[in-house]
């Protein structure tokens, strides 16, 4: 069976040792360093969860930018999409630590205001062809898909399976699978990256467009987040500069107290 066949029947495929173990550490740094910069942009889902919302354009994450580049994965892509018809519909995120439950990478939230046709049914000779290009950068960490479930609109969880890979490896699905990552939180840290391609069609345009909404209010949301800390950091700080210069008064008032009352008492004393 063909690549092209195995996602059409099953919906996704795997794709064997794309990347080096030293490709998948210097993935791993970037996000690592990123992660000690006080500027950093992270979307925060709970208190050991994060992400990072459209990354692709921040310049600290060039090598991992550089994936969508990579001569395999568009190889690949070239044959599912029957050539170079495609393109990179800007999707794009990296998660730590996220614990996700069932669901389908469809426009979700109020963003499906911008499906503006079916997207299980054909439109004037086109169809719905996007896929995820997923990068674990460990093995084997949890993924559970239904096979053949992206032809069918709702979320039936039977027959579920979880996906085998190594580290190196990437994983292609067709976005409208059933599909889940790790259940519960671990004491390991674990990093996903993930691309959106699509075929050049109204299909694409409308989970762009949505797409890229969702990613500028959630990158907002997080500016604000981060300005409002930096409020409050500023203002405890300076509270705590105030409360330090009365506290300093304070003790200056009481030495120069203490320092008349010896001025008299040695008055007295003469």
């Amino acid at each position: 069976m063909s690549t092209l066949e195995n996602l059409q029947e099953n919906g996704y495929i795997i794709l064997k040792n794309v990347f080096t173990e030293e490709d998948i550490e210097s993935f791993k740094n970037e996000v690592n360093l990123y992660f000690i910069n006080p500027n950093k942009k992270i979307f925060n889902e709970s208190k050991k969860s994060f992400s990072i919302i459209d990354f692709i354009k921040n310049p600290d994450f060039k090598k991992i930018s550089n994936i969508i580049e990579n001569k395999v994965i568009n190889d690949c892509l070239k044959e599912i999409f029957n050539g170079t018809n495609y393109r990179f519909c800007s999707h794009n995120d990296i998660g730590i630590n996220r614990t996700v439950g069932w669901h389908k990478d469809k426009l979700n939230d109020g963003y499906d205001k911008f499906e503006t046709v079916d997207i299980w049914s054909d439109y004037q000779g086109e169809k719905h062809e996007i896929v995820k290009v997923l990068i674990y950068l460990q093995e084997n960490d949890g993924l559970k898909v239904v096979p053949k479930s992206h032809t069918v609109r709702n979320i039936d969880t039977n027959n579920s399976i979880e996906l085998e890979h190594k580290i190196g490896d990437v994983i292609i699905f067709d976005q409208r699978i059933t599909h889940r990552g790790c259940d519960k939180l671990t004491n390991k840290q674990r990093i996903l990256i993930s691309f959106g391609f699509g075929k050049n069609n109204i299909f694409t345009d409308n989970f762009e467009k949505g797409t890229i909404e969702r990613q500028n209010n959630k990158n907002s949301l997080n500016n604000q987040t981060t300005n409002n800390n930096q409020t409050t950091n500023n203002h405890q700080t300076t509270n705590k500069t105030n409360n330090n210069k009365t506290t300093n008064n304070n003790k200056a008032n009481t030495n120069n107290k203490t320092t008349n009352n010896k001025n008299i008492l040695l008055l007295k004393l003469r």
